[in-house]
Formats: C-alpha cells, structure tokens, sequence
C-alpha cells in the first residue's frame, strides 16, 4: 500500500509538472503571437551621401511611418554604401538581411526584365512625363513584376536627369567622346549605348566611383547634378556637358516576406508613407537641380550644353539598344511605354 501511495504521488506530481510546462509554452506562443505591442523595424539603405536629398527623402519616409504607425514601425537609415553597394543590398532584401532600399532602376534589371525600359536614352522629354509613365499602367506593372523573386516595389522616387562629366578634355560633340574611358551603371545596355558614341565604357559600383575617378581608372561618368554635387565629384572632374541622355528612378523596394507579414494597417501605412515621400523626394530633386549647377561651377567645373544638332547626334547613336531592350521587355509592355510617351 506504501508502494501504491509514493507511486501515485509521483503520477501527480508529474501531471502537474506537465501542466506547468503547457501555461509556459502557451506563455511563450502569446509573446511571440503580432499583438499591438509588436513593433517592427525597417532597416533601410541607399548609396548616396548624407549630404544629397535621398537621405532627406529617406527621413521624410521615418518621421511618415513612425508617427501614423504611432510607433509601432521603427525606421533605421543607413547612408552612403554602408551596407554595400546597391546589388548587394537588393541581394541582402531577398535574403532578408536588410529591409528597404531605393536603387538605381538599372540594378534591378537582374530581377524584373521590365527595368531595363528606364534604361532608354532620351525616352522622356521632361521630368513630369517621366512621373506620369512611372506612376501609371506601366511603371506599376513594372513594379508588381518584382513580387516574383521576393521583393515588393513600393513607388518611384526620383534621382534625377543623368549628365555627363569628365577630366580630359570639353565635349561639346559627339567626336569629343572617341576614346574616353567612362564609368556606366552596371547595365549591358548603358555600356552599349556609350560605346556607340565612341567612348570606351565600364560598369564600376557607385562606391568605388570617386576613387575611380580620382586615381584615372576612368576619365568620365555620368550622373544627375545633385548627386554629382553631393559626391564631390567636381574634386575630381573638370568638365560638364549637359546631355540629359536619361532620366533615373529610384524605384523604392522592401522585402516581400517583411511586407506581406505586417497587418494590414500597417501596410497601408508604409504605402502611403512612400506615395507621400514621393511627392516629397521630386520636389527637393528640382530644388537641388536648379541650385546644383551653380555650385558645381563654384567648385570648378566647367559646363557646356548641347546644341540641338548634337543632342539629335547622341540620340541617334544611343538608340542602338531600343531593338534589344524590346526583347528584353517582351512586345506588348514595350508597346504600352511607346504609346504612353507619344
């Protein structure tokens, strides 16, 4: 009878135990469980300075989801490559290292092919046309595409009408850029279009560009004149010429799985702090366009622009990869950019 009394002690005792560790692990489910007190934190990255708008627009977008979040999403910024070039932070967003990016359209050509339509040269003559193909049937589509390979394109911000600068030599025409060696953004295409003036071009990462430039690995880049500016590049470029040979995107993305794994709500509100920042982002871009010229002049380049004869001439050569990009697109979205800029 003492045998059966400890025995059934010990059954109880452990029963007990068993419960115990059931309320513990039910615990645990609920801390971990979305509840109100979650907060979320979106680490975001871009390869310009902190001196140029994109790390204003990038604070506008914090000081957005922050407040109509009512904190419940957190906004760290990382400027200026700190967390690696541009294809290695799309590469860390489908890997879920990093959260939110805003890079050259350019560099997403390797994950939607429908990317590869903002690299046309001399495709929109002004900057709001660009906005309205951006904004509308086409550049979502664009967007939308992304979701296939893990990432979420949330907008476009704007980098701004692409220039061109080097240390060799004034080029007011098209034979002043036989034999110069320029750097390109990492696009088959752009190193296509280039060549066919006469350059000599290659794809160097934004980060290594100033030392590129400094050291005479290349003699030439091109750029948007705020961002030429913010990079210092008038240290070590001497001359300007005008071109406007293409206008870049900063198509804004996050990580698909972070997305899709807020509540709604809080969906809606990185949106729409996106959209708003937007509106944001391409008012300062003008701003700092207007401003950036004089201050490069201040620094001691000198600028040229274009005549119309010329500009038709780089037009003419650079058009080499319309054919080549309607492949790469697929027909019918190149037709819908082709009727939507006409």
């Amino acid at each position: 009878m003492k045998k059966w009394g400890l025995f059934s002690l010990i059954f109880a005792l452990l029963v007990l135990l068993a419960a115990c560790g059931d309320e513990s692990g039910n615990s645990e489910a609920d801390t971990n469980s979305n509840s109100d007190d979650d907060t979320y934190v979106i680490k975001a990255g871009h390869a310009a300075s902190e001196d140029h708008f994109a790390q204003g627009s990038f604070e506008k977008f914090k000081e957005l989801v922050e407040e109509k979040s009512d904190g419940k999403i957190k906004v760290e910024i990382y400027p200026n490559g700190q967390l690696g070039g541009e294809r290695e932070m799309v590469e860390a967003i489908q890997l879920g290292n990093l959260t939110m990016a805003a890079p050259s359209s350019a560099v997403l050509t390797s994950f939607a092919s429908g990317m590869y339509l903002w690299d046309l040269p001399f495709l929109f003559e002004d900057a709001a046309m660009a906005h309205e193909v951006l904004d509308g049937e086409v550049g979502t589509e664009v967007l939308d595409s992304l979701s296939d390979v893990g990432i979420k394109g949330l907008g476009y911000w704007e980098n701004g009408f692409r220039h061109l600068m080097n240390n060799t030599h004034e080029v007011s025409t098209i034979e002043g850029m036989k034999g110069l060696k320029i750097r390109t953004l990492e696009s088959q295409q752009q190193i296509q279009m280039w060549n066919a003036t006469g350059a000599n071009a290659t794809p160097i990462a934004f980060t290594e560009l100033y030392s590129a430039l400094q050291q005479g690995t290349v003699d030439a880049a091109e750029s948007p004149l705020a961002l030429m500016y913010a990079q210092k590049f008038q240290e070590v470029q001497k001359y300007l010429t005008l071109t406007g040979h293409l206008y870049s995107p900063w198509p804004v993305v996050i990580s698909q799985k972070f997305f899709d794994d807020l509540p709604a709500d809080l969906q809606q509100v990185v949106q729409d702090a996106v959209d708003e920042t937007r509106t944001f982002n391409r008012q300062l871009s003008a701003e700092d366009e207007a401003k950036s010229l004089e201050l490069l002049q201040e620094g001691g380049m000198e600028y040229v622009e274009l005549t119309s004869e010329e500009k038709e001439k780089f037009k003419k050569a650079m058009e080499v990869v319309y054919p080549e990009i309607e492949k790469l697109v697929g027909e019918d979205l190149y037709k819908k950019l082709m009727d939507a800029v006409e």
